[in-house]
């Protein structure tokens, strides 16, 4: 199974978490590295990658980071430089998270493909009709 590492700012790593494991139940081979105001970059990385280790099965982890740029993101593409069988994408949403957990059987490359598209698929505008 593949490994899940959810790295965001803030408390949004658990909340997501939370919010998927009572949609799906309890899971497995996920963890959560929550950036809060103050923390160090160093203890980040520490943290981080502690959490690839916990959940790494030797099949791959994919990292869902909540935006480009920012420390969560630096921290996990420098992860990924480091070490083969990482991959990192970014914009998690809960529609993402919902479709990545129960395919982790998948190989690493498909399941980030599947995190891209239903993250993206995940965004969608009420539009009413007019009969």
């Amino acid at each position: 199974m593949i490994g899940v590492v959810i790295v965001t700012h803030g408390g949004l790593a658990g909340a997501l978490l939370n919010a998927a494991e009572l949609i799906m139940g309890k899971q497995e081979q996920i963890a959560v590295v929550e950036f809060e105001l103050g923390d160090a970059i160093a203890d980040l990385q520490v943290r981080t990658a502690q959490a690839v280790q916990r959940v790494d099965t030797n099949q791959g982890v994919l990292l869902l980071v909540d935006l480009v740029g920012g420390s969560p993101y630096n921290v996990t593409a420098m992860l990924a430089m480091q070490k083969c069988g990482i991959e990192v994408v970014t914009g998690i949403n809960l529609p993402m998270l919902l479709e990545v957990l129960p395919a982790r059987n998948l190989e690493l490359k498909t399941l980030t493909d599947l995190a891209l598209e239903s993250g993206c698929n995940g965004i969608n505008k009420f539009v009413i009709s007019n009969f």
